[in-house]
């Protein structure tokens, strides 16, 4: 029989992870909200657990307890349980945050507990039934006594384990927010700056979308490296000239962007062979001069 589990802010992640371990035959005990309306939506969503507005409560009979509240209320909610007589001693306490690491939970590894940090890295706006995570990477780090069940568990679930040091955690974050959110805000500056070919956002993205998907494709299929294109690659100066007078009609800050980014590919296509060292010394003194 598989172990029963709690979870402490039964919100959107809490709920979509709540009902995988549920359909994998692991016992849902406590659900914990901060109004007993949002924990009886959950149980009814999960497929069982007792709801509750009690941390205490929801925790008191679990194996693995969960705690996908919001990053401020962890160590608060960690010094709450640690505080209670539930005795700890070898139970699993886990939270999902992609930024802070298991040492936030360390009041309640005090008190005997395994603890541990579980992050999906995808996007999950909101709780759906039919949620499938099916090779999504997980980062796990913690006590190696709760992460070895806890690598099994995300198995179970369909993900793909990923175990990182404790104190990159950060570290960890830092990269997924550069590779997501910072890509998102380039794409929302370059949209922005097709308006100078008479194009609305929504055009400019019918329009470069299709280079983005084959350029992301690319790179996971061959890596940066190989997947590298563009002028920078083949090392055309005439052509990184003419960038250069487009540049200034964009917006001071997209050009020190470009400029950073075009430094950077001048590295990649020297680690590619596409460019000598003497064509990379041209880019860099070019890209140095542009406006």
């Amino acid at each position: 029989m598989k172990a029963e589990f709690a979870i402490i802010g039964a919100g959107r992640l809490g709920r979509t992870l709540g009902r995988l371990l549920a359909l994998r035959e692991y016992r849902p005990t406590g659900l914990s909200c901060r109004t007993l309306h949002s924990a009886r939506q959950a149980r009814a969503f999960i497929g069982g657990g007792e709801p509750t507005t009690s941390n205490v409560q929801a925790a008191a009979r679990a194996r693995l307890v969960l705690l996908a509240t919001p990053d401020r209320e962890i160590v608060p909610v960690a010094r709450e349980l640690a505080r209670s007589r539930v005795p700890w001693s070898g139970r699993i306490v886990f939270h999902t945050s992609g930024a802070i690491s298991s040492a936030a939970l360390e009041p309640l590894k005090r008190r005997g507990a395994l603890v541990a940090s579980v992050h999906p890295l995808a996007s999950i706006a909101a709780p759906r039934r039919d949620v499938d995570l099916r090779g999504t990477p997980f980062a796990i780090e913690g006590d190696p006594g709760a992460v070895r069940p806890l690598r099994r568990l995300v198995v179970e679930i369909g993900g793909a384990p990923v175990t990182i040091p404790r104190q990159a955690k950060a570290l960890y974050h830092l990269i997924a927010c550069m590779l997501s959110n910072d890509l998102v805000a380039f794409l929302a500056g370059g949209f922005e700056a097709a308006r100078g070919l008479g194009l609305g956002t929504r055009q400019a993205a019918r329009l470069y979308m299709p280079l983005i998907r084959g350029t992301v494709e690319n790179v996971a299929r061959l890596g940066p490296v190989r997947a590298l294109t563009g002028p920078v690659s083949r090392g055309d100066i005439a052509t990184l000239r003419l960038h250069g007078e487009a540049l200034r009609t964009l917006p001071a800050e997209m050009r020190r962007v470009h400029r950073v980014l075009a430094l950077r590919s001048v590295g990649v296509a020297l680690e590619a062979g596409t460019i000598t060292p003497e064509v990379a010394a041209r880019l860099v003194r070019l890209l140095g001069s542009l406006p």
